[in-house]
C-alpha cells in the first residue's frame, strides 16, 4: 500500500516539475513572435521599403521576431530598392531575393506541395 502513494506522490511531483518548467519557461519567450515563413513584397512605389527593413532587422537582432526564412519578392523594385534588398539578404542569411515564379517554387518546396500536371 505505500508504494503505491509513494508511486503516485511521485508521478504528482514529476507533472508538478513539468508544469512549472511550462509556465516559467514561457515567460522566456513572451514578447517575442515566431513566424514560419515571411513573404514581403517589393513594389516600385513603395518608399518606405528602407524603414521597414531596418525595422524588421533590428526585431530579428533583438530576439522579438524569430522566422525560419524570409522571402523578399521582386514586383517591378527599382535600382535603389533592389540595392536595398541585396544589401538586406546579404546581412541576413535566411533571407531570399526573387521574382513571383520563384516565389512558388520556394513555396512549393518549403511547404512540400505536390504540384498536378
Amino acid at each position: 500500500m505505500d508504494s503505491i502513494i509513494v508511486t503516485t506522490l511521485l508521478v504528482l511531483g514529476v507533472i508538478a516539475l513539468i508544469e512549472a518548467v511550462s509556465l516559467f519557461g514561457s515567460r522566456y519567450y513572451e514578447g517575442t513572435d515566431a513566424v514560419g515563413v515571411l513573404v514581403i513584397p517589393v513594389l516600385p512605389d513603395d518608399s518606405g521599403l528602407y524603414t521597414k527593413l531596418e525595422n524588421l532587422s533590428r526585431k530579428l537582432s533583438s530576439g522579438k521576431l524569430c522566422t525560419d526564412e524570409i522571402i523578399l519578392v521582386n514586383y517591378g523594385a527599382t535600382q535603389p530598392q533592389l540595392e536595398i534588398c541585396r544589401r538586406f539578404c546579404y546581412e541576413h542569411s535566411n533571407t531570399v531575393f526573387t521574382d513571383p515564379a520563384g516565389l512558388e517554387k520556394i513555396l512549393l518546396k518549403t511547404f512540400a506541395i505536390e504540384r498536378e500536371t
